[in-house]
């Protein structure tokens, strides 16, 4: 009796103890993963704040001198610049259902007053991306976009800031960015109340020129504003937001859309015989184009070609006659180095154009282009290349113009390069423009011999590397930004792989038992201590680099992350025992699996560009799956017949636009198909069924 007293009382202080360890063991896995989900958290926040560093930073720096052409006199005293905000390209060029152009008078501008292409945005095609691309020249501040469009975040040159005077009207959306801290302007802009999208919006554009011809009459009893009006360098902005809201409201195929475009036209009309009339002195230059485009949903946005895609029109002082199509962009071998864009895609048909050589520019080109009509300096922060497709110079005045334009562009370069070595321990240079000082002295000596398709050459070449060492610079700290933030992770990944591993599985717990508990706490200090001077040595090198703060929060996170993988190297050594001790099929298994994901992944990110890549998956798909399924089930089942023609009805899915305008036909049909997928599905089951139950009956009655 006694002895089985004590072997009871044993029994329970045994049993207790198990129970205080278990306890304590769920205690610590609570406490762990509760620590693991706020490291996740603040992880993921961390990280997601790279976006911002790695492609949301800013293009602009200051500090540049403004570089203007050397002309004798400029091609032009005033330039007139229409746009017309949502004007989609295809829309203003082709005609209507009875076969009648929309806009007679800027065709009739085409045909035999200036030169006309495509002007082609860049995303996000949004009203103020657009209008800095085309005034600013440069592709708008991507920072800006945690701040909003329509506020200013920073400053900027523009061509309205090189000019002399500005008259600028149009959308308060748009008006108050360029010319509201601008003291040589006069500008105004509607209420917001007038953007009402019930309406046609058509009578905004009205407003805009209005307010421009309500400025001339003014002038004819105002000798001061009459005085200003006819001194050079002048800039009149026009701002036509009729064709956006009503492009948002009833889509760009609807009549009220179609129908803005004639008053944008007519506007145009309006606004060159007005001032024709006015100064009678053929010293005015008109451009007429558009921020962005329209998809059919009404909206805008993306890289869609019915975003990007805008017209663009040139005529007047300084701006080239038509010229008939031919083979080549130019037939001049000069301007063919300029304009690279023109005829990079076929001109349709149904425009009536193919006749007429087209110039495709950039957006950001239009820039140069107005500030060389009118003999101003570049916006300091422009890289658009000066498009001499559409400007009426002679030889010795396009490589000049060139040249100042390239001079504008390496300055940009030579500025960005001073900033990056002034805050850099181990500075690389951008190689190719180490020697520029020599090629601008060449092309100098080649203009002074009056050999000027050599000095063109060089000109454009030292441009383009010019833009190439910018981006090189705008891209500077990728490298190390993604490396670390890849690095951080796989490390977050790898933490948790290990988490898993320690916590809910045998393996682990044999290794902790054997392995971890007794020596891991007094190595694993030795890892943490080293994974701190790891991150003191990196933020002493950061703040000497004068690196921006979240750079030590990035590099922080990801050495943290890591010394955790690095204490925990005895269960990772032991987990090296383990798989090698397993089969040699095992390790293969484990590649083909990674394989696998490696090439979904990559599929998945390319799929967001091409999106035929679900075509050939759902194809492929298809066919694996049916074969598999056939050794589970028979053929006559259906199913694997049935998966396979699923997967490649979906395939066809992917082959069709991304964008379908309203269809009431297409909704309709696809009720129908609905319908009738329903009733078969229903006939099929009440069909096997009727066959189970008569294979029932029939055992029965066998029996």
């Amino acid at each position: 009796m006694r002895s089985d007293g004590i072997l009871g009382v044993r029994g329970s202080d045994q049993s207790r103890a198990t129970a205080a360890v278990v306890a304590s063991r769920r205690r610590w896995l609570k406490r762990r993963e509760t620590w693991l989900v706020v490291l996740g958290v603040a992880l993921h926040a961390v990280y997601m704040l790279s976006i911002f560093d790695i492609y949301f930073k800013t293009p602009i720096v200051h500090g540049m001198d403004p570089v203007p052409p050397r002309f004798s006199e400029p091609p032009a005293k005033r330039l007139v610049l229409l746009i017309s905000d949502g004007l989609r390209a295809d829309k203003f060029f082709e005609p209507d259902e009875q076969g009648i152009y929309r806009a007679p008078f800027l065709r009739n501008v085409i045909k035999n007053q200036g030169r006309w292409g495509v002007s082609h945005a860049r995303p996000p095609t949004e009203s103020r991306p657009g209008h800095v691309a085309i005034i600013a020249g440069f592709y708008e501040d991507p920072s800006a976009v945690t701040k909003g469009w329509k506020a200013n975040p920073v400053e900027f040159d523009s061509v309205f800031n090189q000019s002399r005077h500005t008259f600028a009207f149009g959308s308060p959306d748009i008006i108050p960015i360029f010319c509201s801290a601008l003291p040589h302007s006069t500008w105004n802009s509607y209420p917001h109340e007038y953007e009402d999208f019930a309406t046609d919006a058509s009578f905004l554009d009205e407003w805009s020129f209005d307010q421009f011809e309500s400025l001339l009459n003014r002038s004819h009893e105002d000798p001061k504003l009459k005085e200003l009006l006819h001194k050079d360098k002048l800039v009149v902005f026009l701002h036509l937001l009729g064709c956006d809201s009503n492009g948002h409201a009833h889509r760009p195929y609807s009549s009220i859309y179609l129908n803005n475009v004639k008053v944008v036209d007519k506007i145009a009309e309006r606004v060159y015989h007005l001032l024709e009339d006015y100064y009678r002195d053929n010293r005015t230059s008109y451009i007429f184009t558009a921020d962005h485009g329209m998809s059919d949903k009404g909206s805008h946005g993306d890289g869609h070609p019915t975003n990007t895609d805008t017209p663009l029109v040139a005529w007047g002082a300084g701006i080239k006659y038509p010229k008939p199509a031919s083979g080549s962009s130019h037939s001049d071998t000069v301007t063919t180095f300029i304009d690279k864009h023109a005829h990079d895609m076929p001109t349709p048909y149904d425009w009536g154009l193919r006749r007429v050589e087209r110039v495709d520019v950039n957006q950001a080109d239009i820039a140069p282009l107005m500030s060389t009509l009118l003999g101003l300096p570049c916006p300091v922060n422009s890289v658009g290349n000066l498009p001499l497709g559409y400007m009426k110079l002679n030889e010795a005045e396009e490589v000049e113009a060139v040249l100042a334009n390239t001079k504008q562009i390496l300055n940009q370069l030579l500025r960005k390069s001073y900033i990056k070595s002034s805050n850099s321990l181990f500075f690389k240079p951008f190689k190719p423009l180490v020697h520029h000082s020599s090629s601008l002295s060449q092309i100098d000596e080649l203009i002074s011999a009056k050999n000027y398709e050599a000095a063109m050459k060089l000109a454009v070449d030292l441009r383009n590397l010019s833009l190439e060492g910018l981006h090189y610079f705008q891209t500077y700290d990728w490298l190390m930004l993604m490396t670390v933030i890849t690095l951080g992770y796989t490390g977050w990944m790898i933490v948790l792989a290990l988490h898993v591993l320690q916590c809910y599985s045998s393996l682990s717990g044999d290794l902790s038992r054997k392995e971890q508990l007794s020596v891991q706490k007094k190595d694993s200090g030795k890892v943490y201590i080293s994974g701190c001077l790891l991150m003191a040595i990196l933020s002493v090198l950061n703040l000497v680099e004068h690196s921006p703060p979240l750079y030590h929060a990035y590099i922080g996170m990801t050495v943290f992350l890591w010394t955790q993988i690095f204490s925990e190297y005895r269960l990772i050594r032991g987990l090296w025992r383990y798989l090698r001790e397993r089969r040699a099929d095992y390790f293969i298994k484990l590649l083909f699996a990674a394989a696998v994901s490696v090439v979904i992944v990559e599929l998945l990110v390319h799929s967001f560009t091409v999106r035929k890549l679900y075509t050939w998956f759902f194809m492929i798909v298809g066919v694996v799956a049916s074969i598999l399924l056939q050794f589970s089930m028979p053929w006559r089942s259906g199913i694997p017949v049935f998966v396979c023609i699923s997967c490649w009805f979906l395939s066809v899915f992917t082959l069709m636009p991304a964008e379908i305008p309203d269809n009431n036909n297409l909704v309709v049909m696809s009720g129908a198909i609905i319908v009738v997928i329903s009733l078969a599905a229903k006939w099929l089951d009440t069909h096997a069924e009727g066959n189970t139950c008569r294979r029932h009956n029939l055992s029965v009655g066998t029996k």
